[in-house]
């Protein structure tokens, strides 16, 4: 136990010790330090790496040579430190004229002066955590659920980074209910849609890529109890540190549409932008946990069978027969 909270406190001075370092940096110096780091890490993250190629030979296998893969790869890595680095920099939009270093396009597809509530789609894709600070600085602020960290003070940290716009941070502990209620006030909620959840959760499957995900459909949910508009949000980060903040219009969804039929609506428009640009996704995350019994598809090499994810998509297809009759 001691040395657990050793460990955790070193953890908090580290990262500390980047936010005071990193807003010293210029934009075009913090985008070369995340490819610096960025590579550095798939060298030495065997493991990580292992999990990332596993992941594109899968999806995009038929797409791109072993080579092309690795590029991807490494990119990839080097997107997320992109992603982690601009988060530790986002207090600095905060100064006079910080936000030029972030375009905004789409901004009229966030106004709710109708009324009606909007649920924001984000993935685990470059530049998300800018984006979400950028849009807080132009008066768009809402409520982001994120992932709590098993570290505390890092959770506590990263609450007041991704704050530091004005966005209100909020974790799973009764999100639902949180949720709803601002849903009904008029206020935005921001998602990420690309999770993955155990079948035995508030879990749908859905087709990725060919192959079946477990992943969370809250956003559906939400939809479905509030008439919620969904509306997709990506970040375009550039070499030269600047980023483009791309907000596309709301998401056409069909009325008596099933929560599985919404998350998967929802995810065939990501997957459309994770093919155009895949370097910018997480591939390092363990997207296909759970693999079709007697499927003859190819999974990543972690993917294995499993009792409740069988039942669950059982249970999906009788749903969906269900509502078609």
């Amino acid at each position: 136990m001691q040395w657990k909270q050793i460990r955790y406190r070193l953890e908090w001075i580290g990262v500390r010790a980047l936010t005071s370092l990193i807003p010293l940096l210029s934009r075009r110096a913090c985008a070369r330090l995340a490819r610096f780091v960025g590579s550095v890490a798939f060298k030495m993250d065997k493991s990580g790496r292992r999990v990332t190629l596993a992941n594109i030979e899968a999806a995009l296998g038929d797409e791109y040579s072993p080579a092309e893969q690795l590029r991807i790869a490494r990119k990839s890595y080097q997107s997320f430190a992109r992603t982690m680095l601009d988060l530790f920099w986002a207090p600095s939009l905060k100064r006079p004229g910080g936000e030029k270093y972030v375009e905004m396009i789409g901004l009229e597809h966030l106004d709710v002066e109708l009324g009606k509530p909007c649920i924001v789609l984000c993935a685990h894709h470059a530049g998300v955590e800018m984006a979400a600070s950028a849009c807080g600085l132009h008066g768009y602020r809402g409520t982001i659920l994120t992932q709590a960290f098993k570290n505390p003070l890092l959770d506590k940290y990263f609450t007041e980074v991704r704050s530091c716009t004005g966005q209100d941070i909020i974790t799973q502990d009764l999100s639902m209910l949180r949720l709803l209620r601002r849903l009904k006030n008029g206020e935005l909620v921001g998602l990420l849609i690309d999770l993955n959840l155990p079948p035995s959760q508030a879990a749908t499957v859905i087709d990725t890529f060919g192959m079946k995900m477990c992943a969370t459909y809250t956003h559906a949910i939400l939809a479905q109890k509030t008439g919620a508009r969904l509306v997709p949000m990506m970040g375009d980060p550039k070499p030269d540190g600047t980023m483009r903040a791309i907000i596309h219009p709301p998401l056409e969804i069909p009325e008596g549409a099933t929560g599985q039929e919404i998350a998967q609506i929802a995810w065939n428009f990501l997957e459309k932008q994770i093919r155009a640009k895949p370097e910018q996704w997480m591939w390092v995350y363990k997207h296909w946990r759970y693999r079709p019994k007697g499927s003859t598809r190819r999974y990543p090499y972690y993917a294995h069978e499993s009792g409740k994810f069988e039942k669950l998509v059982r249970a999906l297809s009788e749903e969906s027969g269900a509502v078609r009759r």
